[in-house]
């Protein structure tokens, strides 16, 4: 694995409570802003929960489709000739 892909890997976690942070930011800010506490802290914070969520599994999915790819092209390049290419 690449380090570059590892490091981003290692940060996918940092996205959850990042998007939680940011979330109950604004919501806390609107709500004295105006004046509806615990409201706008309360949705916000779900709206963060729920987009760390979403960020951290596309990451993830994303990753598993690249390490699938890369499997199968050292796969193919281990087994010369079933690629449909002469065989020598």
């Amino acid at each position: 694995m690449k380090a570059w892909k590892l490091w981003d890997l290692s940060s996918a976690a940092l996205t959850i409570p990042s998007a939680i942070a940011v979330g109950m930011f604004f919501g806390y800010w609107l709500d004295r802003w105006l004046k509806t506490a615990p409201w706008m802290i309360i949705v916000f914070t779900l709206l963060g929960v729920v987009s760390g969520l979403m960020t951290f599994i596309r990451r993830i999915v994303r990753y598993e489709r690249e390490d699938e790819r890369e499997a199968e092209r050292e796969s193919r390049r281990a087994a010369p000739g079933r690629d449909g290419g002469p065989e020598g």
